[in-house]
C-alpha cells in the first residue's frame, strides 16, 4: 500500500516572492534501501515536490500552470553529503538561482531536523508551447513568481 508523501507547507500568509520555498517531507519506508537509508534516486523526487510547491507558495498550482507553459527538467545535479534515513523530517529549500530567456534554475538545499546539510542541488528547467512543444520564452506571469533569481546563493 502507497503512503502519501508528508508535506507541511513553511508558508507564512503574505509569503514575499524573494524568499525561497521551504517544504518539509518526512522519508517513507519505500524510499529507502535495506540499510534505511534513501535511496540515491529519491532526492531528485523531492526536488520535484520542492519546486511544485514553491510555485504553489506563489498562487501557481501546478495543475494550472501546466495548461499554460510545459517546464521538463533538462538538466539535474544532486550532491550527496550526508544520507538521509528512514522516517527523518527533512527540509527542502528551493529558490530560483538563474534565471534566462527560455529557462530557468532551480537550487536546492536539504536539511535534517538536526539542520544538517543531507544534499544539494539544481534543476535546470526550459519553456515549451504545451501546444507545440516547442521552446518559448519565459512568460511574464512566471517571471514574476520569479524575483529571486538574482539572489542565487554565491558559488552556485
Amino acid at each position: 500500500m502507497a503512503h502519501a508523501v508528508v508535506i507541511v507547507r513553511a508558508a507564512v500568509v503574505g509569503l514575499s516572492p524573494q524568499m525561497p520555498s521551504i517544504t518539509r517531507i518526512r522519508v517513507r519506508f519505500e524510499e529507502t534501501d535495506m540499510m534505511s537509508v534513501v535511496y540515491y534516486g529519491n532526492y531528485l523526487t523531492y526536488f520535484a515536490i520542492a519546486w511544485v510547491e514553491y510555485l504553489r507558495e506563489r498562487g501557481l498550482p501546478i495543475s494550472e500552470v501546466n495548461k499554460r507553459i510545459h517546464m521538463p527538467v533538462v538538466e539535474a545535479l544532486v550532491r550527496y553529503v550526508t544520507p538521509a534515513r528512514l522516517d527523518d523530517l527533512l527540509e527542502v529549500t528551493s529558490r530560483v538561482g538563474e534565471r534566462k530567456r527560455a529557462s530557468f534554475t532551480f537550487f536546492y538545499d536539504i536539511k535534517n531536523e538536526a539542520h544538517v546539510i543531507v544534499a544539494t542541488g539544481y534543476t535546470r528547467h526550459v519553456c515549451l508551447d504545451p501546444a507545440t512543444a516547442k521552446m518559448i520564452a519565459l512568460p511574464d506571469w512566471l517571471k514574476q513568481s520569479m524575483p529571486d533569481a538574482d539572489l542565487a546563493p554565491a558559488g552556485r
